[in-house]
């Protein structure tokens, strides 16, 4: 399992490919976040404890664990980008 989140065992290619992956997904779920959690944050502001009642917990709870994926989804895609960078530099030491 240890092996397995060690970037220098994987071809460059599958790196590329997963890299892409991440910032897609990204881009993806951030895609309008900050309009919807205004959006949240005013729902439940306007109608106080209702508006939590009425599913604004649930929304917002929705919102952070989107957050929390965006940003788990941007450190894979840096800790790729480094190992690239990493080995396309020690390519021309060479």
């Amino acid at each position: 399992m240890r092996d397995l989140f060690r970037l220098s065992r994987y071809h460059w290619l599958a790196l590329f490919l997963a890299m892409s992956l991440c910032a897609f997904a990204t881009a993806f779920l951030s895609f309008q976040l900050v309009n919807i959690a205004m959006a949240n944050l005013d729902f439940i502001l306007k109608h106080g404890l209702m508006g939590i009642a009425d599913g604004g917990l649930l929304q917002f709870l929705s919102i952070l664990a989107r957050g929390l994926l965006i940003v788990i989804f941007y450190f894979c895609f840096k800790g790729m980008e480094a190992e690239l960078l990493q080995r396309w530099r020690s390519i021309g030491r060479r």
